[in-house]
């Protein structure tokens, strides 16, 4: 039990080392751009010999392409040991806004209020009595309108 736990722990480091290269590699990306462009940079990896750079939003990619030389070449002072060599941007895809669908509501029926009123004085409880007969008014106004 004893190796499996010390294995588990050697792994939880070694996220954490990845977790904590991820962030420097897009503090120093972020810190590189222009501020309108810094929060659009949501992500900094590499793959082989190439730094990945990933934005929130399409329109932003043309922006950063002007910069793409001067953030290589940072990296590949801050990072010597990732031999960078090429830059690729990627949009992250965005989620549909959802949709919202209309409820539509059907007012009480002058019925539908002489039936509240009718309930509302049967009833015990002082509190819902009195709603119905307020529901009951009000579906007899809006019926009138």
């Amino acid at each position: 039990m004893k190796p499996l736990l010390n294995q588990a722990q050697g792994a939880l480091k070694n996220l954490l080392a990845d977790a904590q290269l991820f962030q420097a590699l897009l503090e120093v990306g972020q810190d590189s751009l222009p501020t309108e462009l810094q929060p659009h940079l949501v992500g900094v990896s590499f793959e082989k010999n190439t730094l990945l750079l990933q934005l929130d939003e399409s329109i932003w990619a043309t922006q950063l392409r002007f910069y793409e030389p001067n953030l290589l070449g940072i990296y590949q002072e801050h990072f010597p040991h990732l031999e960078l060599r090429n830059v690729k941007v990627h949009v992250l895809p965005q989620s549909p806004d959802p949709v919202r669908t209309k409820k539509i509501v059907t007012p009480p029926s002058n019925q539908d209020a002489e039936e509240m009123l009718q309930i509302s004085q049967s009833v015990k409880s002082k509190g819902l009595s009195e709603a119905l007969k307020s529901l009951s008014l009000r579906a007899k106004k809006n019926a009138h309108d």
